[in-house]
């Protein structure tokens, strides 16, 4: 019952993870060509880690942030510090959605230059496919070094933005308004009888074409985030933190309720809790 409570809280599932379902049962048919790309994925995964994360360009990116919108960095300690059970599926499935329109988006961007550069069936699909390799590797590696207690503070607005949530609240909706635009562009023109003499004129398998990407994109996007976030998300989390506590040497603060009054307290400094492996002992409460 608590592993239940646990995932519901950490992981809560909406809408859009149920529509991924169905490639739960598409897999057999649709995993040797998610393994193929899954597998090339590793080279631009590298490449990105060691260009974001080595050559510190992240780091520099989230010093920009800070400057431009006049935050502080600090330390809030994630929900899911002590639980019973972690279940990395489930975390990654939590992730999915994104991760998963970012590919029907590149299939649908390289779609309609289809028609604009000529390029055939063959080449739409390994352009679609190389496209979404990168992006999927780009938001992976972010994604696993802001997984931690690293938050941006607004203090005019009164609010705290973890960084990890930072990066999907700003590209959903980019990401929602391309899909619509090239959904609503592709049917319109079938729609008017445009593009007749390509393979995606006819409605119904242009349908089936974004299906069958959605359900390929799910199960691609999901072995990365579970492959990568297995091998490398803890280096990576760790090394980026190293870096954000050299630059900034930010503080960890502890949200703590007693009946009806909240409390934001100083616990220690973020250099702190990375060398205690991001843990807290019972007298480190003490002093709140």
């Amino acid at each position: 019952r608590q592993a239940r409570i646990e995932s519901d809280l950490l992981n809560p599932l909406g809408v859009t993870h149920f529509i991924l379902f169905p490639a739960l049962i598409a897999w057999p048919i649709l995993f040797p060509f998610s393994i193929i790309i899954g597998l090339l994925a590793w080279f631009p995964l590298k490449i990105f880690e060691w260009v974001l994360i080595e050559k510190k360009i992240l780091l520099k990116i989230t010093s920009l942030v800070k400057k431009i919108n006049r935050w502080e960095i600090i330390g809030i300690p994630r929900l899911d510090i002590g639980i019973k059970t972690s279940d990395r599926i489930l975390s990654s499935i939590h992730r999915m959605p994104i991760t998963v329109f970012l590919g029907l988006f590149s299939y649908l961007l390289i779609m309609n230059l289809h028609w604009l550069a000529d390029f055939s069936i063959r080449n739409t699909i390994f352009l679609s496919s190389l496209l979404y390799i990168i992006l999927v590797s780009f938001i992976s590696v972010i994604r696993a070094a802001t997984a931690s207690a690293l938050s941006f503070a607004d203090l005019p607005k009164r609010r705290v933005i973890p960084m990890d949530s930072l990066v999907e609240t700003w590209m959903a909706p980019w990401v929602g308004a391309g899909l619509i635009f090239f959904l609503v562009r592709q049917l319109t023109f079938s729609y008017k009888g445009i593009r007749e003499d390509t393979v995606f004129a006819d409605p119904i398998i242009f349908s089936l074409a974004i299906l069958l990407v959605l359900y390929t994109a799910t199960i691609i996007g999901l072995m990365i985030e579970v492959t990568f976030f297995r091998n490398r998300g803890k280096s990576v989390k760790i090394e980026f933190q190293k870096q954000v506590v050299k630059e900034h040497s930010p503080t960890l603060y502890l949200f703590t309720q007693h009946l009806g009054d909240l409390k934001i307290s100083p616990l220690m400094s973020l250099d702190d809790w990375v060398k205690q492996g991001e843990n807290f002992e019972s007298d480190d409460l003490v002093q709140l």
